[in-house]
């Protein structure tokens, strides 16, 4: 028995007030439910942009597909369009092939040679 402590302190409930369990530190306990709980919506969040990450990059995908299939149709028409002026453009007895094409290059004088 300590000389500070009287009997009646050292003996409650049958036990010396030393050997009682430690207190727990609530405030420790509450922060790891905290941290818990946000490492749980942190991962619903990140997991759910995951998803919407991954499908914007298949609709980005899609999306530059089809205008590469665009690009390649005005290509394809402009082409066509090029032949039917040409067929337009010569004289009824000579075929497409014999006209001249009038081609960008063609069409833009050249500049004047170095002397």
């Amino acid at each position: 028995m300590r000389r500070d402590r009287s009997p009646e302190d050292e003996q409650d409930d049958g036990r010396l007030r030393d050997e009682w369990p430690p207190r727990r530190p609530w405030a420790l306990i509450a922060a790891c439910l905290v941290l818990v709980v946000l490492s749980a919506v942190l991962w619903v969040k990140w997991s759910g942009a995951q998803r919407e990450a991954a499908k914007l990059q298949k609709e980005m995908t899609r999306v530059y597909k089809e205008a590469e299939d665009l690009r390649l149709q005005a290509a394809l028409a402009q082409e066509r369009i090029g032949r039917l002026e040409l067929e337009l453009r010569a004289p009824h007895g000579e075929p497409a092939a014999a006209a001249k094409p009038l081609d960008d290059k063609a069409r833009v004088a050249k500049p004047p040679g170095r002397l």
